[in-house]
């Protein structure tokens, strides 16, 4: 989805629509992540575990791996994903 970086104080802010919000369970005031991945030119928002749903207990071991190999690889998989 196509938004525009509207000027808030010193800084930009882009708008979320609601039908996201929902989505992934967030909230005026809720907290995410931002990591800028400069070789990939992305802007990447990650939403914390808490706000996720999951019907399947993970071990916090093969959760915290599972995210460093995605923040390693993103960009890989981008490609193969567009492949």
């Amino acid at each position: 989805m196509k938004q525009k970086i509207i000027k808030v104080g010193n800084s930009g802010a882009v708008l979320i629509p609601k039908q996201y919000l929902d989505t992934l369970k967030l909230k005026i005031g809720s907290s995410i992540n931002l990591d800028l991945q400069e070789d990939s030119s992305r802007l990447v928002i990650d939403v914390p575990a808490k706000y996720m749903s999951m019907k399947v207990p993970l071990d916090k071991e093969v959760y915290a791996v599972g995210q460093d190999l995605l923040k390693r690889y993103l960009p890989a998989f981008v490609k193969l994903a567009h492949a």
